[in-house]
């Protein structure tokens, strides 16, 4: 009994992170989002921040959920301009649905 409680345990915490990884390959975000940047990396031109930079920058802040929401729906221009050295920008992301972004941003802000 307790090693099936365990298993179920184990499948219900790891699901969340699969599904989203899933989620990522399938919109195809990691052509411009890499799981993590190594300090001081050099970064191809259309490389946007890492999913642990955003978790960094955004975890635990008031309202954050619904604007990395639009941010994947809507695009966005120049938010980590300052922070990349360079001039950035994410294309609005209509295909991913609204239920699936909200997915993506929550695994993002988990890691």
């Amino acid at each position: 009994m307790r090693y099936l409680m365990a298993l179920a345990l184990a499948v219900a915490v790891s699901t969340p992170a699969v599904a989203s990884m899933e989620l990522s390959d399938k919109y195809e975000c990691g052509d411009c989002h890499k799981m993590d940047v190594k300090p001081g990396a050099t970064r191809k031109k259309k490389e946007g921040p890492s999913y642990k930079e955003i978790a960094q920058e955004y975890k635990g802040k008031k309202g954050v959920e619904k604007q990395l929401v639009d941010s994947i729906k809507k695009g966005s221009k120049d938010v980590w301009a300052k922070k990349m050295g360079k001039k950035t920008e994410m294309d609005a992301e209509e295909d991913v649905t609204a239920k699936d972004a909200d997915a993506l941003v929550k695994w993002i802000l988990s890691l």
